[in-house]
């Protein structure tokens, strides 16, 4: 009997005596990927998560085609831009505009309140980052967009941030924060302030629950 016959002979044996035979792992993780392949409900989840990878267009060029669309004054277009349950942060108000029927509702009343003219101009953008974006922006006015009837418009700076998130396979805003120009500008005295609120806060922490 050669070395070869004995061997698979003694296998055999061991295998009909009980003994576990290890079944190497290139031909475990074979036999799963053969699985997979033919499994139906697991065809169907990789086509599912294939369909959510992130699209190509930059965060950046969607951000920047919301604004275009606001300055349209074409709100159907900047409903594409925005997540249904999309949060809208404008610190100059008590509280956020949640949902993009609010958040459309709001532009529809500014673009209402200011002249045609008005637009939004990015003074800056971030194009580094495909899910976060931070904008510097300014009010003007057409054609110069840097002036209003001659003069600076009075309040019109602004720092935006813009956080994205793939939805149905579709890139759209899910969070917006706003920190727009103050119409007034204390100075020096904001650190008095921020002084005397820390001490308060140190003192009695409980109050930090009223803000």
């Amino acid at each position: 009997m050669s070395v070869t016959t004995s061997l698979i002979s003694s296998l055999r044996s061991s295998s009909l005596l009980g003994t576990k035979v290890v079944t190497p792992r290139s031909v475990v993780l074979s036999r799963r990927l053969l699985s997979i392949s033919y499994d139906p409900a697991t065809k169907a989840a990789l086509s599912s998560r294939a369909n959510n990878v992130v699209p190509k267009t930059p965060a950046s060029e969607i951000v920047s085609s919301f604004y275009t669309a606001i300055n349209s004054n074409d709100l159907a277009s900047a409903r594409d831009f925005i997540a249904q349950d999309c949060v809208y942060e404008d610190l100059i108000f008590s509280s956020p505009f949640v949902g993009r029927t609010a958040i459309l509702d709001f532009f529809g009343k500014f673009i209402d309140a200011t002249s045609t003219d008005m637009q939004f101009v990015i003074d800056d953008i971030s194009k580094e980052d495909s899910s976060a974006v931070g904008v510097s922006w300014h009010l003007g006015e057409l054609p110069k967009l840097t002036q209003w009837k001659g003069k600076r418009f009075p309040f019109s700076k602004s720092c935006s941030f813009y956080r994205l998130e793939v939805i149905d396979g579709k890139k759209q805003i899910v969070y917006v924060r706003d920190c727009v120009e103050p119409a007034i500008k204390p100075g020096e005295s904001v650190i008095a302030a921020v002084k005397g609120v820390a001490w308060l806060l140190r003192k009695f922490p409980q109050i930090a629950d009223r803000f």
